[in-house]
């Protein structure tokens, strides 16, 4: 028994000492966000018409994608009931007000009404637009299968990228900001 304990308690820090140096930790990266490929952020690369739409906003109001034309976007449809998703809203929406005037990025809430939705933003002052799509008809048409789902579209309403999972931290968000702005 003894043998084993101290095997265990050598062989668990080598392998967090690994795991971290290669990147494979969860938020671990041994990349700087500048120097990130859209492939260490799990992004596949794609051309295709972003398809428009008009929903209404936790603020209230309508919003359309093809009133930012000219401006990237980062498009993320996410809900309530999805743990991960939840998990980076912060890091969203401090991505969001980090690149306010260069890019919109917008969190389209799938499916959950606007009572819990408020709710699970309480008073915070959001940098990012939240839509609401209580009938995921602005997610069949980008064909959601899960959530999260990222979509990077350049100014001209193309998506580039698409990413499905979550961002581990701020410096991901950043990182795949980054991606659609040097390509705008």
């Amino acid at each position: 028994m003894r043998r084993i304990r101290r095997t265990a308690f050598f062989v668990v820090p080598v392998a967090l000492v690994l795991a971290f140096s290669l990147g494979a930790l969860p938020g671990c990266s041994n990349s700087s966000p500048s120097s990130m490929s859209p492939d260490d952020l799990g992004f596949q690369e794609v051309e295709v018409e972003a398809p428009d739409f008009t929903l209404e906003t936790l603020a209230g109001g309508p919003v359309s994608l093809s009133s930012f034309k000219g401006t990237p976007v980062l498009l993320n449809f996410w809900a309530l009931n999805c743990p991960p998703c939840r998990e980076e809203m912060p890091f969203l929406d401090a991505a969001a007000a980090q690149y306010s005037g260069r890019l919109a990025l917008m969190a389209i809430d799938i499916g959950d009404s606007r009572q819990n939705v408020e709710d699970y933003f309480g008073d915070a002052t959001l940098s990012m637009i939240v839509p609401m799509d209580p009938q995921g008809m602005a997610a069949a048409s980008y064909s959601i299968g899960y959530t999260p789902t990222t979509f990077l579209i350049d100014g001209e309403g193309i998506v580039r990228y698409v990413k499905v999972g979550p961002f581990a931290n701020v410096e991901q968000v950043s990182a795949a900001i980054e991606l659609i702005l040097q390509g705008a």
